[in-house]
């Protein structure tokens, strides 16, 4: 269950509990009401009685406690039965009035029993609505079948001592027992709610920060992988694509003219006397020679052709959606700007030519067909004498 959903539905029940505590209030509210209707109904029988009943009756107003209220009740209780020992004929002056009273008592007695039963029915839902909304949780399922048991027998207590009671006094301080308990019972469930949902969101914060740990190292591998990707179709040495990415790229080439219809060159370029500069000046002088002619294709065909190093000193060119006058010009001028590179070893001046052989991608062909065509015309400008480029 999402975890905002749940937080309203929790803070929904205890606005409930809250409005239950209020009822409860109003229990002891009707009980205080109930003492000044028996007040009323006594009074009259006595100089001293009623004195003692106004005394009670002002304290009932306030906000009693039992240290004013008791010796109130036993000075009560003994003025009773003082007037209980009475001659026959002292008894009170109106029948009608007294039925009266006590007709309104008995409906304020009615009305009691049946708030004690919507508390009750209340308390009972309140608690099976907690249990149901947590039953996916055992322990929780668990708090809630205990509060409810705990708020039945608390109430089956309350209307056994209710019909047990003799005087208002008892029976009001029972009730108050009672409710005490009641709410007692319902803090504690609150406080174990609120723990075991304290414990349930440091769970959900633990597992949103694993799964952002989780997607952290995912992202991670992701990039190790693009890493390890695009590694896999780079050249090390020149940095320019190699030949497995030239061979991804040419066949979407070859598709692309066989089934759109499109137009391309293949452009196979190859460093003069390449070998001749190992052996004169060293492998490092030949890497260097590499790298940087590398570069200055890159640099110098800018995003409009494809280049890669195929293997040794000979590159190629995807000349993609340019015909073979446009590819055949900017081909010549790649030969040019590498005779013009200024190369030095051991402090001398290097010369490095470069020579390529350049055809057209026809939708017949397929693309090692292609490549094997401007290959021979690369060597076809070597025997032309290097340093230019030949187109078949």
């Amino acid at each position: 269950m999402d975890e905002g959903i749940w937080e309203r539905k929790y803070h929904l029940a205890l606005e409930r509990m809250e409005r239950d505590e209020e009822a409860s209030r109003a229990v002891g509210d009707v009980l205080r009401r109930l003492s000044l209707r028996l007040a009323v109904l006594v009074r009259g029988d006595g100089g001293e009685l009623d004195e003692l009943l106004d005394r009670l009756t002002t304290e009932l107003r306030g906000s009693p406690s039992p240290a004013t209220v008791e010796p109130l009740l036993e000075r009560l209780a003994e003025a009773v039965t003082r007037l209980d020992a009475a001659p026959p004929g002292a008894a009170r002056a109106s029948d009608t009035t007294e039925d009266a009273v006590v007709d309104a008592l008995r409906a304020d007695v009615a009305r009691l029993q049946e708030l004690l039963g919507t508390v009750s029915a209340r308390l009972g839902d309140m608690t099976r609505y907690l249990a149901g909304e947590r039953d996916e949780a055992d322990a929780s399922a668990t708090e809630g079948h205990r509060l409810d048991a705990q708020v039945r027998e608390e109430m089956r207590l309350l209307g056994e001592k209710t019909q047990a009671a003799t005087d208002l006094a008892s029976l009001q301080a029972e009730v108050d027992e009672r409710l005490s308990v009641i709410d007692r019972h319902f803090r504690d469930f609150r406080e174990r709610e609120d723990a075991r949902l304290s414990a349930y969101r440091e769970r959900a914060e633990r597992m949103h920060d694993r799964v952002e740990q989780l997607e952290s190292q995912a992202s991670s591998l992701q990039d190790s992988l693009r890493r390890e990707h695009e590694l896999a179709l780079t050249d090390g040495l020149t940095g320019l694509p190699n030949r497995l990415a030239y061979d991804r790229r040419v066949a979407e080439v070859e598709r692309q003219v066989r089934e759109e219809g499109g137009v391309a060159c293949v452009g196979a370029f190859d460093i003069d006397h390449f070998k001749a500069i190992n052996d004169t000046y060293g492998h490092a002088a030949g890497d260097a020679v590499l790298r940087i002619v590398g570069q200055t294709l890159a640099r110098e065909l800018d995003g409009r052709a494809f280049v890669a190093r195929y293997g040794g000193e000979e590159f190629v060119v995807l000349f993609s959606d340019m015909g073979p006058d446009d590819a055949e010009d900017l081909a010549r001028r790649l030969c040019a700007t590498v005779e013009k590179l200024a190369f030095h070893a051991s402090s001398k001046p290097v010369t490095v030519t470069m020579s390529g052989g350049l055809t057209r991608f026809t939708a017949a062909e397929r693309a090692a067909a292609v490549f094997d065509r401007a290959d021979r015309a690369l060597y076809a400008a070597k025997r032309a004498g290097r340093n230019c480029c030949v187109v078949l």
